[in-house]
């Protein structure tokens, strides 16, 4: 056996000690930083930590690129004349519980500089005087905090999410006549009476209606009496709330008796769990594994023996939710589901069909004349003619239990309940050659970014084009919506 000195063998140690170290560091590296995903070249990796796709998606992350088909179609025979937009809030806490106090700020340093940049945007002299709001808000905090977390409350990436909407729609109809100076905007911005949607209204106007501060000088945001946007006696109804008190009751009872064994017996378990001791129903697991570890990019948790949450459960937990929603609804009489969800999208489409009458009023553009006194002679005056073009946008802050009811309603396949900052998108055209009144206006429907307007289920007549006549739409809301209740009006069913 060869002699090996001391000082060799405390060399060749050190070497195995660095060799260690290394191979520690790398394995750390890969399990955090191994899962990123690339969604497109060129563009920030969504740093995922071992998030799948689909939660990468639910949970809405800033960095998640967008694309999508909004934007005015490609064809000279047709002229954009208006857009209505509902979206769901940004991101929040859990409904009732929240992580510690201050485990909610930005993921990333970028996020956390946007939106001390946006705070001071919307603390400024010249934004406050731009935002009006119903005297409703006045106790209502205009931006959520930068770090703390709070039950029910939107956390700071939400705003910021809103913020990137407003962004990207701006971008999107950039081509358009509808931001040039000589545009005449007429916006209607409604949010129901909850701190997040309030908020997720101001974000997504800071970035999409301000920067046209000189054709809109100021904007109102209107509270809504419920969380479906009715702002008129006319889609009023005052057993709604009601209504979804017992839908809700109905969800958990559906699930306990006739979800998938496993599931329940897994949610069993689940609730040994301090996060998740108060949740009953699929929707309230989900909204605790979003606020408190999904979209805070932590740890899904272990409880029990050996028990761990994992993202396939919760997959199995969202199919159930969108199955069991669609199942409810189609079942009629069984459950409230239909009546209720049926009163709750007419509020959203009365508003709709009010925007395509008020389009029908007045043509695109008028033409002013303006007098004035000739400087070479008092008695000769000069008739400047000029165009200014009218456009309509309609703007809702809601709740996912507003865009569920619309897109079931509408007959367009969806995941239940919908993911942050989800958004539907109405766009208005006018065909330029039209002979008929009635047919003039036609409609585009585009759900976070996918034209959908071949599955809207009034559309029974779609142009080559993709459009949908606006007729169609207004005959459902006014004649054909609660028929499959037997009754003719929403006055009947709320009576």
């Amino acid at each position: 056996m060869s002699y090996t000195p001391p000082g060799k063998m405390r060399q060749v140690r050190r070497i195995r000690v660095c060799i260690l170290a290394v191979a520690l560091l790398l394995c750390i590296y890969w399990v955090f930083f191994g899962d990123e995903v690339t969604l497109n070249v060129g563009e920030p990796p969504v740093l995922s930590l071992g998030t799948p796709p689909e939660w990468i998606e639910m949970c809405e992350f800033l960095e998640r690129d967008w694309q999508g088909n909004e934007g005015p179609i490609d064809d000279t025979g047709y002229r954009l004349r208006g857009i209505a937009i509902a979206f769901r809030h940004g991101e929040r806490s859990p409904m009732h519980s929240a992580n510690s106090h201050d485990a909610c700020a930005p993921f990333r340093e970028l996020d956390r500089r946007d939106f001390e940049q946006y705070r001071k945007l919307i603390e400024s002299d010249d934004f406050q005087f731009f935002l009006r709001h119903d005297p409703k808000f006045k106790a209502f905090a205009k931006i959520p905090s930068l770090s703390e977390c709070s039950p029910q409350q939107m956390t700071a990436e939400g705003a910021l999410q809103h913020v990137k909407l407003g962004k990207y729609m701006r971008n999107k109809y950039a081509g358009s006549n509808i931001f040039s100076p000589e545009s005449r905007l007429n916006v209607s911005v409604t949010s129901s009476q909850y701190n997040r949607t309030f908020q997720s209204a101001i974000a997504f106007t800071s970035s999409f209606l301000y920067p046209s501060k000189a054709s809109v000088p100021q904007i109102f945001i209107q509270a809504s009496n419920f969380t479906f946007m009715c702002t008129h006696k006319n889609c009023q109804c005052n057993l709604a709330k009601k209504w979804r008190h017992q839908y809700e009751q109905e969800h958990a009872g559906y699930f306990l008796k006739r979800s998938p064994e496993q599931l329940r017996i897994f949610a069993d378990a689940l609730r040994t769990h301090s996060a998740f001791t108060k949740t009953v129903d699929p929707i309230q697991m989900m909204d605790v594994a979003l606020g408190r570890f999904v979209c805070r990019r932590r740890s899904l948790p272990c409880f029990g023996k050996g028990n761990c949450l994992s993202y396939g459960f919760l997959s199995e937990l969202l199919n159930e939710t969108s199955v069991r929603g669609k199942i409810m609804f189609d079942e009629g009489p069984r459950y409230v589901a239909k009546k209720l969800q049926l009163v709750e999208a007419h509020g959203v489409l009365y508003h709709v069909v009010e925007a395509a009458m008020k389009l029908r009023s007045f043509p695109h553009t008028n033409i002013i004349q303006a007098r004035l006194p000739s400087v070479f002679s008092s008695s000769v005056i000069l008739c400047l003619a000029f165009a200014v073009a009218f456009y309509l946008f309609f703007i809702f802050s809601g709740h996912d239990v507003m865009l569920a009811p619309l897109l079931r309603v509408m007959g367009v396949p969806f995941t239940d309940p919908p993911r942050y900052a989800a958004h539907l998108v109405i766009e208005f055209y006018e065909a330029i050659d039209s002979p008929s009144a009635k047919d003039v206006l036609l409609l585009r429907f585009i759900y976070n970014g996918v034209d959908i307007t071949r599955n809207v289920i009034f559309c029974e007549i779609v142009l080559k084009n993709g459009l949908c006549p606006a007729h169609q739409l207004e005959n459902f809301v006014q004649n054909r919506i609660f028929a499959s209740l037997g009754v003719v009006s929403l006055k009947d069913i709320c009576n």
